[in-house]
């Protein structure tokens, strides 16, 4: 192993994680992110998702989750109207389209999950799960510090 730093390994992982979800989104006019936002409200269910609910879930900001929900509904993968309860909110739902594609996208990153824990043992990927969610925290229990 070479004298590398984490974040440098994770930086790599990353972008081979993202290039390879390209890849695979591409074949159904979709890209990595898109597909991501399928699945998380594919695993959300019937639950109300809101846009500032991807902005938090992805971490991106409002003008970015607005690209990408403005692409999608002209993609008609989603809905986005304005909140009953509030009009300065958008609520997203999966169209007919949209729905057809979360089965796929399912299979895919159940795949591309148990690629990374490939030849780890169970309580090796339980470890590497606890790690990533350690480290995915961090920038949330350093505003609470502050």
């Amino acid at each position: 192993m070479t004298n590398r730093r984490l974040g440098a390994w994770l930086r790599d992982a990353e972008h081979q994680m993202n290039q390879e979800m390209n890849d695979f989104a591409r074949d159904y006019g979709l890209t990595g992110m898109q597909m991501s936002v399928i699945d998380y409200l594919g695993r959300r269910g019937g639950a109300v998702t809101y846009q500032v609910d991807v902005e938090r879930e992805f971490h991106v900001q409002r003008s970015t989750a607005s690209l990408l929900v403005r692409r999608m509904v002209e993609r008609d993968l989603v809905t986005r109207i304005v909140a009953d309860t509030d009009s300065r909110k958008r609520q997203l739902q999966l169209t007919a389209k949209g729905q057809e594609l979360v089965p796929i996208v399912t299979a895919h990153l159940v795949k591309h999950d148990a690629k990374m824990v490939a030849g780890l043992s169970a309580s090796e990927a339980a470890a590497f799960q606890r790690a990533l969610i350690q480290i995915s925290q961090w920038h949330h229990s350093a505003s609470e510090e502050e």
